[in-house]
């Protein structure tokens, strides 16, 4: 029996992993440069893969967000020191 179609796209083993999403747009990507698909086939393939785009982007989105808003709690919490400190120790060696 078929399993019930997920609001995020199929990619094999871990739909909802980045790295999942992106192995499958790969495959796909593969499937369509090598030809040998029906028109059919072809437009299915492209619109799963465009949906696997606006799926691993959002996942970027996301994770860039975490790293931004856990940059600013730790800014907060600990008034220069951290990665700013490494940042400008990196500029004075480059000097």
């Amino acid at each position: 029996m078929a399993k019930p179609k997920s609001s995020s796209p199929d990619a094999g083993g871990d739909s909802n992993s980045f790295e999942g999403s992106f192995v499958r747009l790969n495959e796909m990507a593969e499937q369509l440069e090598a030809g040998g698909l029906t028109l059919a086939e072809a437009t299915s393939r492209f619109e799963e893969g465009m949906k696997l785009v606006q799926h691993c982007n959002e996942l970027l989105n996301n994770a860039e967000l975490k790293i931004t808003e856990l940059k600013e709690a730790y800014r907060s919490d600990t008034p220069q020191s951290g990665f700013d400190d490494l940042d400008e120790l990196e500029e004075d060696s480059d000097e």
